[in-house]
């Protein structure tokens, strides 16, 4: 399972995006409500604003160390693995948020808390790819990093 993408969890995603793209020089890929992510470290780097991810996940995040302030995203090859690796990390005790779901980005996702409080994402895009792509006219969007 190699991490593909790490996630920021921010109140201010405008501010988030003027950081990572003006000051360390990264180029947005993907902008949509609530959401952003960059090309430019060799994984994505995203950033999600707490109140969105509570709102569409269920899961309470914050900035202000009521919740996770990071998660670690693992991408998937096919949606039916994202429930074949939650039935595995399952059986080794991995207590998850809830069952896998489907969800309106286009994938299918479940989140599991790690021992340092750091959420962690397993998802696989349905066809269709990815929804919000930023064209950048440098690649396809959809080139891994």
């Amino acid at each position: 399972m190699p991490i593909t993408d790490i996630a920021v969890i921010t109140h201010d995603l405008p501010r988030a995006i003027s950081f990572y793209t003006e000051k360390l020089g990264l180029t947005l890929a993907h902008r949509m409500e609530g959401f952003a992510d960059f090309r430019g470290l060799g994984i994505a780097l995203a950033v999600w604003e707490a109140d969105h991810l509570r709102a569409t996940t269920g899961i309470p995040a914050s900035t202000g160390g009521h919740g996770p302030a990071a998660m670690i995203a693992v991408r998937l090859g096919a949606p039916s693995e994202v429930d074949q690796r939650f039935d595995e990390l399952r059986r080794t005790g991995v207590e998850f948020h809830a069952p896998p779901k489907d969800y309106p980005w286009n994938a299918r996702c479940v989140y599991f808390i790690g021992p340092d409080s750091e959420l962690w994402e397993l998802y696989a895009w349905y066809d269709g790819g990815e929804p919000g792509a930023v064209d950048t006219g440098d690649r396809p969007t959809s080139e891994p990093l």
